[in-house]
């Protein structure tokens, strides 16, 4: 397979899978047929069928064409072209012909017509080759044959389309012309089908026509760089032209320019080609003496991209408004046959359009917007929605979109796909709405649209009746925080006088119960001893005494207790503190257990309440009894802090640890003292300590 059928094959598999609308016709005027009316209209029912249809016998030496009128005009990106012979006869197809479309209201022959341009051309059969002037050439003979041509058009309403068709010869022995290779020399185009697409890139340039200055090397043409396939490429012949050779893209139309985009081989042959460029665009055609509109140079300094990278070329590699018709690119690198291009790429400039916006679900009316007159949000909107589109028709469906709010954020935010941005409506003030639209290769555009918008106050939110409001503010706050601080500082009062009270109360119970209640249990100890002394007992009433002065010294250490408990003097962290160190030297000194402590000099001014003490005594006291049945220990360390608000109380010993059935929440020692510290909103965790004995860590906010 030759390489030109190649590329026109994967072509057209790039394309077959975009969905086409069909075209519909209301009508078809040709300058001459030889059938009748009826035959004609078969042409456009859309009904693949042979044996009739436009044919123009007897005048098969003179140029013939037909006019095709749309039933409504058509708005695309691109359109396929059917052309179907079917009748049966050998070669009855055309020898040569061109196509062309219009926007006129009412489409005719001898109207204003555009050349349709092709991008695509291919036949089942037969060869079609692109000649001058946009004309298609059949070559080969062929059996009820199918002409397909596609074609980029411009986003502008088409009315018709027209079909020319002219005599050639067929042979140089043969002086005559005729429009057909058949046997009668006439055609019989039997169906046109027209098919309409959306554009699928916003590449302008993509199908553009494109010519060289110079012979181009190899079997390749100059249409490659705009075919979309960056597997194709082009070069000049000779090595040495220097700026003597250019390529010459015709983009259709002057055009407003984005950006550029330059593709090099894929297979990483000859990268350094791609240096040195030339670039110019011009608004007519180029000629001798006519300066371009815009003139830029890239990779001036002979460097070139690396594989597989495209390079992106703006406004600002250059001098003049970016912008034109006619791209001419050529190279001053001395590298033999430059410039080599595979794909040349023109994104022209999009703008996004600002289609509605929506306060709270309310319409607000654009009627603004510009330097001078923003757009005027309601007071109180809480949210906000902006429809945005691109400005142009029939782009890309999936073309992205982006915005900010200047004045609330930097950072760009995309734009949803039904084309809605949304967010919470900004402070009353003055912002700025930016949008941008992004082409079909990632990049963004660089023309943004700007919109002002106003977000209004309430009528309390003036600056005078704020500052009325808040002079009165003011001197209610003034009278309400007097009025309040006498009002705390009256309960203040009142509680540290019922907490004097309270304390009095505590001191004197606690005074009573130390003179009256220990002093009538010293005596009844006392008298205990003296009546075991002055009287003869037998052994056992004297162990039965014994006893009672025992219960007797106990009642009196218990109360000892509950006196420190309730006296106040004692509502201090210091005091506690060398209450617990005195109970655990108490306790452990008779049973020869030595007792290290780890307590600070200086503590902390904190009052405790008396509950709290309480419970964390009894705590204590618990641990301490676990050391004494369980442990078997000779040594304890008891560690006091007070730091970020938590009482920490530390006990370990050298001992065998807690056997295993002590541990667990249904013994009644670890639970209740879990049970009195949580009571207090404290904590206990009993873990081996680093010794191998137990400990035991209580921990308790103040």
């Amino acid at each position: 397979m030759k390489p030109y059928a190649l590329h026109f094959l994967l072509c057209v598999l790039a394309v077959s899978t975009v969905q086409a609308t069909p075209v519909k016709f209301r009508d078809v005027e040709p300058t001459f047929s030889s059938g009748k009316k009826s035959a004609l209209l078969r042409v456009i029912d859309g009904v693949d069928a042979g044996r009739e249809g436009w044919s123009v016998e007897p005048e098969v030496s003179k140029p013939q064409s037909s006019v095709f009128i749309f039933k409504e005009p058509v708005v695309a990106g691109r359109l396929r072209l059917s052309l179907c012979f079917l009748s049966g006869q050998p070669n009855a197809h055309f020898n040569e012909f061109a196509l062309s479309v219009t926007s006129d209201p009412a489409p005719y022959n001898a109207g204003y017509w555009e050349p349709l341009v092709p991008w695509l051309a291919y036949s089942t059969g037969t060869r079609l080759e692109t000649r001058p002037f946009s004309r298609l050439h059949s070559k080969g003979a062929a059996l009820n044959t199918e002409f397909v041509i596609e074609s980029l058009i411009d986003t502008k309403p088409i009315t018709g389309l027209r079909l020319e068709v002219f005599p050639v010869q067929s042979s140089p022995d043969v002086p005559e012309e005729f429009v057909s290779e058949s046997a009668n020399h006439d055609f019989l185009l039997t169906e046109f089908r027209v098919e309409a697409f959306d554009t699928e890139s916003t590449n302008v340039a993509l199908g553009t026509p494109v010519r060289a200055s110079h012979i181009i090397w190899g079997p390749f043409r100059p249409e490659f760089l705009t075919d979309g396939l960056p597997a194709t490429f082009a070069h000049p012949r000779e090595p040495n032209l220097g700026e003597q050779f250019f390529f010459e893209i015709d983009l259709g139309r002057i055009r407003s320019i984005d950006h550029l985009t330059l593709r090099g081989r894929g297979d990483g042959q000859c990268q350094d080609r791609l240096s040195k460029l030339l670039l110019a665009l011009y608004d007519e055609p180029p000629g001798t003496d006519l300066e371009p509109v815009w003139r830029g140079t890239h990779r001036e300094d002979g460097s070139y991209p690396a594989l597989g990278s495209t390079d992106v070329i703006r406004a600002d590699a250059g001098r003049g408004t970016f912008r034109g018709r006619y791209l001419r690119i050529s190279s001053n690198s001395p590298i033999a046959h430059s410039p080599q291009l595979a794909e040349v790429e023109v994104y022209e400039s999009l703008t996004a359009e600002l289609v509605a916006i929506r306060a709270d679900g309310q319409n607000v009316p654009l009627t603004g917007g510009t330097d001078s007159q923003p757009v005027e949000i309601p007071p109180g909107a809480r949210w906000l929605a902006f429809s945005i589109h691109p400005g142009q028709k029939h782009l890309p469906k999936t073309l992205p979109l982006r915005w900010r709010l200047n004045g609330i954020h930097t950072e760009w935010h995309s734009v949803r796909a039904d084309g809605t941005a949304e967010g919470a409506c900004p402070p009353p003030g003055e912002y700025e709405l930016e949008a941008q639209v992004g082409h079909t290769d990632g990049e963004w555009n660089q023309a943004t649209l700007h919109r002002r918008l106003h977000v209004q106050r309430h009528w309390w939110m003036e600056r005078p009746i704020q500052l009325g409001a808040l002079g009165g503010i003011f001197i209610a706050a003034v009278w309400g925080i007097r009025h309040l601080a006498r009002h705390r500082l009256t309960l203040q009062l009142r509680e540290l006088e019922r907490l004097r009270t309270l304390d009095k109360e505590r001191a004197r119970i606690a005074r009573d119960m130390h003179d009256v209640v220990g002093s009538r249990l010293t005596q009844l100890s006392v008298m205990h001893d003296i009546f075991a002394k002055e009287h003869a007992l037998s052994t056992s009433a004297i162990d039965s005494l014994h006893r009672l002065s025992g219960t007797a010294r106990e009642a009196i250490a218990a109360l000892d207790e509950v006196v420190w408990t309730v006296n106040p003097r004692n509502d201090s962290l210091a005091n506690l503190a060398d209450y617990l160190c005195h109970c655990a030297s108490e306790y452990l000194q008779p049973l020869e257990i030595r007792c290290h402590q780890d307590v600070p000099i200086e503590w902390n001014p904190r009052q405790v309440q008396a509950q709290t003490r309480h419970e964390i005594l009894l705590a204590f006291k618990e641990a301490l009894q676990n050391v004494a049945k369980h442990a078997a220990a000779t040594e304890v360390l008891l560690t006091l802090r007070y730091e970020d608000g938590i009482f920490r109380i530390m006990l370990e010993d050298n001992g065998r640890g807690l056997p295993a059935d002590l541990l667990g929440c249904e013994k009644d020692g670890l639970s209740n003292m879990t049970a009195r510290l949580a009571g207090v909103g404290g904590t206990c965790r009993i873990s081996a300590g680093k010794n191998g004995g137990t400990s035991v860590l209580m921990e308790v906010p103040m």
